[in-house]
């Protein structure tokens, strides 16, 4: 049996997360025979907003909220750094990121996420991340196949994105650290360039005979919950009235159409 932190990246977007976070932790962990903690990250939220959010942890199956007040020190790039920089965690094996605008719904309710993902780590060493995120026809830059099916129904990919990260703690850091993924000057935001976290763990993931698994065949479907501003782009309009009719549409249709 392993242990897993699942962590939820969290801003301001309350009426959101109300939403998201109980069916991605009911869809994640129900049922499991593993042994997991929550934590709800809130990077730059206001007093206010964590004041109204500490109440609701017990209902929201969070069982760690974390804040972090201001930008002092921050990362450069995108906000979302912040999240992964300073809050990335070796003391559990295992290791799944996501946000508040991400969409995760399971169409089996009897596969167990966390299982399935230990294993895949445990069948193939060479696997430091594991992504399953369904629209990635709308990413900035498709993802690809860099190689052989690393095992039936699980691709090699070339890059992951920030709603769905599943890590090998020990396998990932090291490398990280060697490319300064805890550097808080190695992220850019140009315009025609980016490179943030999610750029540095395909890195990470694609170099030195490491992989990273796309298991298509699960029974899950992970989503954003938003819309791109412009076809091709790697931002959404962050307007969370938006997020919300999308996740809404998402959930009527089971993770088929937002």
């Amino acid at each position: 049996m392993a242990f897993f932190t699942l962590a939820c990246a969290f801003h301001d977007t309350e009426r959101l997360l109300e939403r998201t976070l109980p069916l991605a932790i009911r869809s994640l962990t129900r049922p499991t025979r593993h042994d997991f903690e929550v934590i709800l990250v809130a990077e730059r939220s206001t007093e206010d907003t964590v004041a109204r959010l500490l109440p609701r942890l017990a209902d929201l199956g969070v069982d760690e909220l974390r804040w972090r007040r201001t930008d002092h020190h921050a990362f450069s790039g995108a906000p979302s750094n912040n999240f992964h920089g300073n809050h990335f965690t070796t003391t559990s094996p295992y290791l799944i990121t996501f946000t508040d605008d991400t969409f995760i719904h399971k169409t089996d309710e009897d596969f167990d996420v966390l299982d399935a993902t230990a294993q895949i780590f445990e069948r193939n060493p060479e696997v430091v991340l594991i992504s399953k995120v369904d629209d990635h026809e709308e990413w900035d830059r498709p993802l690809a196949d860099v190689g052989p099916e690393i095992e039936p129904g699980v691709r090699s990919v070339n890059r992951v994105v920030d709603q769905l990260i599943a890590y090998d703690t020990a396998r990932f850091a090291p490398v990280a650290h060697r490319l300064g993924a805890f550097h808080r000057d190695t992220f850019v935001s140009h315009e025609g360039f980016e490179y943030q976290w999610e750029n540095l763990a395909g890195h990470v993931g694609t170099s030195g005979g490491r992989r990273i698994a796309y298991p298509e065949r699960w029974p899950l479907r992970v989503r954003h919950s938003d819309l791109r501003n412009q076809p091709g782009s790697m931002h959404g309009t962050q307007d969370e009235d938006v997020k919300l009719k999308c996740f809404e549409r998402l959930l009527e249709s089971r993770g088929l159409t937002k």
